[in-house]
């Protein structure tokens, strides 16, 4: 078995030359064949046990039977006890989810105390089809299929290539002592009746189950890689990253083959789910115009994009008493800066959008700072002093909805001096006859 890990760990990149790790180790078969392992390779590895506190007198037992081991085998040794049953109370959650948070959240803190590179479990071939039978139980993607990974961060398992067979083979042939824990014999947990009748039903139908298993899972992860890299260049293929927004192109989208898989890839860590994605793509067709939300974002089914609006839809109102000595910050990350000149303008109307001058003497104070809402209008510049509505000027500029809710309003005596970024209203134009102007400059958030 010895050679088998050397190869394993080559194969999997798991540790490179001077590299150490803690190993966690429970006192049972699989850590303490790890914890021999190393040291047979002569791997530089110290151990960390976790008391738990929930089988009494022989919690400690373990704890006292892992700190002989390590005195043994002349490493490092870390220990703690958690009161779990308190933890999780506390925290609503299971026995077994307690002890896991606690578990990883110490071992992280050890590992970094002790210069470790790696914390390494035990986890064997068992565990990882183990993990694949019970995520299929529950319903999953490819990506649940795919069992325990060798390397994750800083998490390694050294000895995935082996069966619990195999370890108790090795432990009896190498005269290893370990401790065995009761619990792992009933079927308490929804692992144990895995382990005792699941797994057990399709070795009768095979009785190389786990070997092919095993194999099964490598091409599954192999399948995994081709699935990223294929979603990867669908993505830049129909996806457009804006200031704001994605914009999907749907009819791209689904020329694709799985356009439902692609999609939900896409949107799953912007906080929608299975069914709101199906629902996304039915309205493509069937309901234009619809408005999807999840925590986080908001999802519009427009004519030719689905647009993912990755900011807050804000709708606060800002006062200015006066001329603000430095830029206003907005909640959209975006600023505005306003500043007062005396006396004719030296120059013709600025050409950016994002500058404008107003005749200040026109002005009434507070001004004020919104977004759009429904009958507003204004008198756009250049319209010879015709109301328009802000709908129909934002329809001509092509905005979508999401976009015309970003659109900042500069109010003045409850009229639209500006909208913001895009046109001045030709009531507060500078003229001949302007005697203070007010210089507005805008900058626009460059994030998305």
């Amino acid at each position: 078995m010895v050679d088998q890990f050397h190869k394993y760990i080559a194969s999997q990149n798991l540790l490179n030359g001077g590299e150490k790790a803690l190993i966690a180790t429970s006192g049972g078969v699989d850590s303490v064949v790890l914890c021999h392992l190393f040291k047979a390779s002569r791997l530089p590895f110290a151990m960390a046990h976790c008391n738990f506190q929930l089988r009494g007198e022989d919690s400690d037992n373990d704890e006292s039977f892992v700190k002989t081991l390590a005195a043994t085998l002349q490493v490092g040794f870390h220990t703690t006890r958690f009161d779990t049953q308190l933890f999780a109370e506390q925290n609503k959650a299971s026995i077994q989810q307690a002890a896991r948070e606690l578990r990883y959240v110490w071992l992280e803190e050890i590992r970094q105390q002790a210069s470790c590179q790696y914390i390494a479990t035990a986890h064997h071939l068992d565990d990882s089809i183990e993990t694949l039978l019970y995520n299929f139980s529950k319903g999953c993607g490819l990506r649940g299929l795919h069992g325990i990974l060798p390397k994750n961060g800083h998490l390694i398992r050294p000895i995935l290539f082996a069966t619990k067979r195999n370890l108790l083979a090795f432990a009896e042939g190498e005269n290893i002592e370990y401790r065995e824990d009761a619990s792992n014999l009933t079927d308490k947990y929804n692992r144990n009746l895995l382990r005792h009748h699941v797994v057990p039903v399709f070795e009768r139908i095979n009785p190389a189950f786990q070997r092919v298993a095993g194999e099964t899972i490598e091409r599954l992860r192999e399948s995994e890689l081709l699935y990223d890299f294929a979603l990867q260049k669908i993505q830049d293929d129909v996806v457009e990253k804006h200031q704001y927004e994605w914009r999907i192109d749907h009819q791209k989208l689904r020329s694709y083959p799985a356009p439902f898989t692609v999609l939900f890839e896409l949107l799953k860590h912007h906080g929608f789910n299975n069914d709101q994605v199906k629902n996304i793509l039915q309205s493509i067709d069937n309901q234009p115009g619809s408005i999807f939300e999840s925590p986080p974002a908001r999802l519009l089914v427009d004519r030719f994009f689905l647009i993912l609006s990755l900011g807050e839809n804000h709708v606060g109102v800002i006062e200015m008493p006066g001329i603000p000595s430095t830029p206003i910050e907005l909640p959209t990350g975006a600023s505005l800066g306003l500043s007062l000149h005396a006396g004719q303008p030296a120059a013709t109307p600025p050409a950016s959008p994002n500058t404008a001058w107003l005749d200040a003497d026109k002005l009434e104070w507070p001004l004020r700072l919104r977004h759009w809402q429904p009958g507003d209008a204004f008198c756009p510049l250049g319209m010879g002093g015709k109301h328009q509505k802000l709908q129909d000027f934002f329809s001509n500029n092509k905005l979508t909805r999401f976009e015309k809710e970003r659109v900042w309003l500069l109010e003045s005596g409850g009229k639209i001096a500006w909208v913001v970024g895009m046109r001045l209203d030709e009531r507060y134009k500078v003229t001949a006859a302007t005697k203070t102007l007010i210089q507005l400059d805008y900058s626009p958030s460059t994030s998305l």
